[in-house]
């Protein structure tokens, strides 16, 4: 995304039949068949993975990844000024 432009906002359609949606729905189908077919430890467990790692995609991908590469790539550079003033302290 460029400078300086506001992300657009989606419609509801749009965030209801989202990916993420989509794996939370499978999670909590896992987890009530599970329930409903008198416990069943695999059925849950994997349900629980599945929404809780529908909450983390949906994390990630709110993250703005494009300000976090920029900082790491300061962070990066900052780093090797710092190791060539070293370098030359030593010489």
């Amino acid at each position: 995304m460029e400078a300086g432009k506001t992300p657009q906002k989606k419609s509801l359609a749009a965030r209801i039949f989202c990916i993420e949606t989509a794996f939370c729905l499978v999670g909590v189908g896992c987890v009530v068949y599970g329930l409903a077919d008198g416990f069943k430890y695999m059925q849950v467990f994997y349900g629980v993975c599945i929404v809780g790692g529908s909450f983390v995609l949906r994390m990630v991908r709110k993250k703005d990844w494009q300000a976090h590469w920029a900082d790491m790539e300061r962070v990066r550079q900052a780093h090797e000024e710092r190791a060539e003033k070293e370098r030359e302290k030593k010489k």
